[in-house]
């Protein structure tokens, strides 16, 4: 980069006062670029990154991203390494301060602007990084003029000495095969963020005493290129890279570190034909790419197809992100029923891409996301359009249901997830039990500090957490026993439910359903797609159930159609399975009792949210003993508190009712109430409350109510 040129600012604000603001104050020293949202704003960055000497960052921002967003695509692409950020916001909130200067912003500038104070720590600021820059290429030009020099950290040659060595090698004569590997360590800036920079190092240096020594028993050359990147010529064989594979292995395992964390290998066999120790490199590498990523998979053979592969996915991500920018991105709803009943407990959000006017399949575009480290990005732009739509029907005074969002792994590792999805609960005013957090059973595998800090947090904002996948064979009973999760869903095809497997699948389904009974664990299944499974399944003691049997993803403007009758719509909630408990509702699901005849058992039933508002009746289900029924008493979704149906006398009373009904969780409470009616006349009613779950904002209960005038005087009768 030039020095004795003018110096550059990127204004990212939607705010057009704000960017003319800022203009005025730094005019006379600096030319200005701006952009007025997230993604053209790194765009612009991308495309001028050499000019560009500091990014003024606005915080709140419409659109796929907001300064948050912007800053930790920075991050994850290492630009903050060489551009200074300087966050700008109306609010003070130390809170969010901190989580901009974690994200790697240097400055934090509130409004109103102090004009002289503005352009005094902007051009600072900019002239301290001119300055590391500086040093840091003399240190590099240092390194180049000696061409021994070797990486202090892994005792390897620098790449520059490494490429010469090997192609002095290859002039002198090759003989037998050989082997260029290109090597990195997978998600190696999660284990970073995570392990924290000090292990990072450690690691790296451990690799390198690994290949030193491989070199020394079996000859060849090894260098490191920088960052989590290694290469190596070696002789092309396969036991070199498993011992150096089972090493690295066993060096996480003894540390604790996470087994994901293991390096991949991409081979290139040399040939006759072959010249550059570079270009050599470049093909172990796209062999390298084609397996990033890929939890089963730890070396990969170049093939000439992979070219091809490389150039079509890299093709295809500039597709999705030109995609998320303008919005073509959006989630499907599948139902999760209660498979005796069949009502509708709650939904999972699928993305889907719909391009071309084509519905594009998620296992065509999350890989690629993952692999190429964008996946967060689209999972946040998913999550704020299901906030948006439970909003919408609270809004419209509809009866909301739960509505699953998944959270990966990467996410968890690179981003604030709990205080993402707090902040997006917050902005929406959304009960949190409306959300719940499915996180794959990969993210479980090891005793992860960080996974445990994000599901605390997740569950002291309210929010419900489910493991997903479960069945894969990533994680261990161990870690389900340690997990701090509330549910748990398990993928009938990977436990091969199938008639051939029948015997074996029901075993291994009754032994999680045994084992989440002992957990205190709800278990939904998912992948049921026949009549035989869905009674396979509930004749050991499933409750529910999620798959194409009960109904496939689809737009929400379909599944609204389904949920506009609310007969069919269950809010209590999943509950654990009880065995014993579900012969008894065998009996209720039978043809022996009719639904008149259960009406008549119970009375009006119905169920109870409690807030900081008051208790509301959210369902109700009407009895049969005469025109002027009970359930009118408790109108549901009215906006009138059941507090204020009861008499007078009786209001302080029921809230002490709610109260013990709370405490006593398995026994309920029974108690009589006064309801006075318009005529003048009131009914004396028994009054029964089971609790059920509760969350940060509400309570809920189940509720039954008899009339005792009615029963007095059928047993006069």
């Amino acid at each position: 980069m030039r020095t004795d040129r003018r110096k550059c600012a990127l204004i990212i604000d939607d705010a057009i006062i704000n960017r003319e603001i800022l203009k005025e104050i730094l005019k006379d020293e600096m030319d200005i670029l701006e952009a007025a949202d997230g993604s053209t704003g790194l765009e612009i960055l991308k495309d001028n990154l050499e000019d560009i000497d500091i990014v003024l960052l606005d915080l709140i921002m419409p659109g796929v991203l907001d300064g948050f967003g912007v800053l930790s695509e920075m991050k994850r692409e290492h630009i903050t390494d060489y551009v200074p950020v300087i966050m700008i916001s109306s609010d003070s909130d130390t809170a969010n301060m901190e989580r901009a200067y974690d994200l790697g912003a240097l400055d934090y500038i509130t409004r109103p602007y102090a004009e002289r104070i503005v352009r005094r720590r902007v051009l600072t600021t900019v002239d301290l990084y001119q300055r590391q820059r500086e040093l840091a290429a003399s240190i590099d030009r240092q390194y180049k003029a000696d061409e021994n020099a070797v990486d202090p950290l892994t005792g390897l040659t620098y790449k520059q000495h490494f490429f010469h060595l090997a192609d002095t090698r290859l002039k002198g004569g090759v003989y037998g095969k050989l082997w260029m590997v290109a090597m990195d360590i997978d998600h190696f800036k999660l284990f970073n963020s995570y392990y924290a920079w000090e292990s990072g190092d450690i690691y790296l240096k451990q690799i390198g005493e690994c290949l030193k020594q491989s070199v020394q028993r079996y000859g060849g050359v090894a260098g490191y290129l920088g960052g989590d990147d290694f290469v190596l010529l070696c002789p092309a064989r396969d036991a070199i890279l498993d011992e150096i594979h089972n090493y690295t292995t066993q060096l996480l395992e003894t540390n604790s570190f996470e087994l994901s964390f293991a390096p991949k290998y991409g081979v290139y066999e040399l040939s006759s034909s072959d010249n550059s120790a570079r270009e050599i490199y470049d093909k172990a590498a796209i062999a390298l790419e084609t397996i990033k990523g890929n939890y089963t998979k730890s070396r990969a053979l170049y093939d000439s197809e992979m070219v091809r592969k490389a150039k079509d996915e890299i093709h295809l991500l500039k597709q999705i992100q030109k995609g998320i920018r303008d919005g073509e991105f959006t989630f499907y709803l599948q139902p999760k029923v209660d498979m005796e009943s069949g009502k509708i407990i709650g939904a999972e959000a699928l993305a889907r891409w719909i391009h071309d006017g084509k519905v594009i399949m998620p296992e065509n575009f999350v890989p690629v996301l993952e692999r190429n480290g964008f996946i967060s990005t689209l999972d946040r732009v998913i999550w704020k359009q299901v906030a948006i739509w439970i909003r919408k029907r609270l809004d419209e005074g509809l009866m909301p249901i739960t509505v699953s969002i998944n959270v990966s792994k990467v996410d968890i590792y690179t981003m604030d997830v709990a205080g993402y999805l707090k902040e997006l609960a917050d902005t929406y005013d959304l009960p949190p039990h409306l959300t719940e957090i499915e996180i794959s059973e990969e993210a479980f595998t090891r005793d992860s500090t960080k996974l445990h800090e994000t599901l605390s947090e997740l569950h002291a904002h309210g929010f419900t957490v489910c493991m997903d996948d479960f069945g894969k064979g990533y994680s261990s009973l161990n870690s389900l026993r340690s997990s701090d999760i509330d549910s748990l869903k398990v993928d009938a095809y990977f436990l091969n439910l199938s008639e051939e497997n029948i015997s074996k699948s029901v075993n291994i389904l009754r032994s999680v359903m045994d084992m989440a009974v002992q957990l205190k664990l709800p278990v939904i299944v998912e992948g049921i797609e026949t009549a035989e499974q869905a009674k396979t399944l509930s004749q050991i003691g499933c409750t529910y159930a999620q798959g194409f049997l009960y109904g496939k993803a689809v737009p929400v403007e379909e599944m609204e159609e389904r949920l506009k009758d609310v007969t069919m719509i269950d809010t209590s909630g999943i509950r654990c399975s009880d065995p014993q408990g579900h012969k008894i509702r065998e009996l209720f699901k039978s043809d022996l009792l009719t639904d008149d005849i259960i009406q008549r058992i119970f009375g009006s039933v119905f169920f109870l949210h409690q807030d900081s508002e008051g208790a509301r009746v959210t369902w109700a289900m009407k009895d049969y003993y005469d025109e002027g029924s009970l359930s009118d008493l408790v109108e549901y979704n009215s906006a009138r508190p059941l507090s204020a149906r009861v008499s007078k006398e009786d209001e302080d009373r029921l809230y002490q009712f709610l109260d013990v009904a709370a405490d006593r969780k398995k026994e309920g409470v029974m108690d009589t109430f006064n309801f006075p009616l318009p005529d003048g006349a009131s009914r004396k009613v028994l009054l029964k409350l089971f609790y059920l779950r509760s969350t940060v904002k509400e309570k809920v209960f189940f509720g039954a109510m008899m009339d005792l005038g009615q029963i007095e005087e059928y047993l006069q009768e």
